[in-house]
């Protein structure tokens, strides 16, 4: 159930990422033509008139713009904060031992024994050989190995206390990263998926530098696109509230 609700917050993560710049752009061309064609071939508003309506559209356009970006990256930022929480505490869920009580019995008192004898152990190649074999024997299972993963660095330590050379070393970690592969279950899988993909919920970039749909934005409200992912601080330079390089924000915006 968990992997499924994960595997739904990703549709809408990817859905959002995938589709949204490409549909405000389509929109925004569609509509901006439309209205610049009217401005266009409205024979009452001279050349200067005809500039000057459309300067006032594009920014009417850019307003609008701005307000569906910052509400799509706040829908976004609340997929990603729900996906990202739920995969931490799948990652924390301990794994479940198997049903039956007397094969965990059996493992919990071949793994004290092998503890045993690799303390005993003069020889790290056999030592290293039994660990092997007991990852082999015990590792499909994930809470076997999620256990076996446990005791590593105890028998590392062990191990290494005979014969600290690289090539043992080597060989442990060989064994050691079948032991981690065969502990992390599908829900530790995915889970590791989602926070890899949701890692920049915060600031997320709808739109790409240099992609078609940013060059679209960018031709129908001009340069004021720059600023298509941060549409808090585009919507304060449309109102004035910062300054621009050189003049107050608000002006020339739309070149």
């Amino acid at each position: 159930m968990t992997i499924q609700k994960l595997n739904e917050l990703f549709d809408k993560g990817y859905e959002i990422q995938s589709k949204f710049g490409t549909t405000v752009a389509i929109q925004l061309k569609q509509g901006m033509d439309e209205e610049i064609s009217k401005i266009r071939a409205d024979k009452h508003l001279t050349a200067h008139g005809q500039k000057a309506k459309i300067e006032e559209l594009k920014r009417e356009a850019a307003r609008e713009v701005f307000g569906v970006v910052a509400t799509e990256k706040a829908t976004y930022a609340k997929v990603a904060a729900e996906a990202t929480a739920l995969a931490k505490k799948m990652k924390t869920d301990v794994i479940k031992p198997p049903s039956n009580a007397v094969d965990v019995k059996l493992f919990e008192q071949e793994l004290a024994a092998l503890q045993t004898s690799i303390m005993l152990s003069a020889n790290a190649d056999a030592a290293i050989k039994a660990i092997d074999g007991f990852q082999s024997k015990y590792g499909s299972e994930p809470y076997y190995a999620a256990e076996l993963q446990k005791t590593f660095p105890s028998l590392i330590q062990t191990v290494t206390a005979i014969d600290d050379s690289p090539t043992h070393k080597q060989a442990l970690t060989r064994v050691y990263s079948r032991v981690e592969e065969k502990a992390t279950t599908p829900e530790v899988t995915k889970a590791n998926d989602i926070l890899a993909y949701f890692s920049d919920g915060d600031d997320i970039k709808l739109f790409r530098d240099g992609s078609p749909q940013f060059a679209t934005v960018k031709t129908y409200i001009g340069s004021i696109a720059n600023h298509i992912n941060d549409p808090s601080k585009g919507l304060d330079i449309l109102d004035g509230k910062v300054e621009t390089f050189g003049c107050m924000a608000g002006t020339h915006v739309m070149e």
